[in-house]
């Protein structure tokens, strides 16, 4: 959705050319895996349905995915912020763009003035739009988890449920644990949801591992909650840095401050 925002100003403001360009990266994957997920929230329990979405991944946008999942896992409460600010400007465009259809049409106006406006809202409320986002991470992973552990497909929405009404009340008693939760949870799905897409662009690579995701659906589920797991430790941990000063904490015969000989 925030991505789609340059393209919709172009083709409404004449700028043909940029349009152009802008048009070779393929579809707008936020749009798209929006589409997939109001069906199908646990999509990652599901290769058939995620490789044929990653299939229309331009490997621009699997780049991105790559990069913007990988300083959510290791730099996510860090910028905490930040991240809030690009999810409540993404969430007021969806919206604003839904609005549009209400309004005439008029999808650049609306989105462009419902995404100033969740952006403003969000510093003040903060706490608020951890809970919200937090929660729609719970949500995604109650799915998946529900599924992938064997729980009946057509019922993912009540892991979905748990999943969200756990991780959102937590965020009232543990603020910085659900910003390190979601973004570490956030951060993981789209760096391998970003490196599938970019391996099935490799044709020697594409066909093994589209018949091995699918005989082994719990594959994609099970890599991205070691890397959230990862994420979330490092994260708590203080990063590399507080990781290594905890375990020199651990050595008894390595005094606090001591200079390695």
């Amino acid at each position: 959705m925030l991505c789609s925002l340059p393209l919709l100003v172009a083709q409404e403001s004449g700028w043909t050319g940029a349009t152009e360009e802008l048009s070779q990266t393929g579809d707008n994957p936020t749009t798209m895996f929006s589409d997939v997920l109001v069906g199908r929230l646990d999509i990652l329990s599901h290769p058939d349905e995620m490789l044929t979405a990653l299939t229309n991944v331009h490997p621009v946008w699997a780049t991105i995915f790559v990069v913007t999942g990988g300083i959510c896992l290791f730099n996510g409460y860090r910028w905490h912020k930040g991240v809030i600010l690009i999810l409540a400007g993404m969430l007021g465009i969806w919206a604003g763009l839904s609005l549009g259809d209400q309004i005439g049409g008029a999808h650049t106006v609306a989105a462009a003035s419902v995404a100033l406006l969740f952006v403003v809202l969000a510093l003040p409320g903060l706490r608020f739009a951890v809970a919200l986002f937090g929660g729609l991470a719970g949500g995604f992973c109650g799915a998946n988890a529900w599924t992938a552990f064997g729980g009946e497909a057509d019922l993912h929405y009540v892991g979905a449920i748990v999943g969200l009404i756990a991780v959102s009340m937590l965020a009232f008693l543990a603020f910085r644990l659900v910003i390190v939760l979601f973004t570490s949870i956030g951060g993981a799905s789209l760096v391998v949801l970003g490196a599938l897409a970019l391996m099935l662009r490799v044709e020697s690579w594409s066909g093994g591992l589209v018949n091995g995701l699918e005989t082994n659906p719990r594959v994609v589920p099970l890599v991205v909650a070691v890397l959230a797991a990862v994420s979330l430790i490092t994260q708590l941990g203080g990063g590399v840095r507080g990781l290594n000063a905890v375990a020199d904490k651990a050595d008894p015969k390595k005094k606090p401050g001591a200079q390695p000989a």
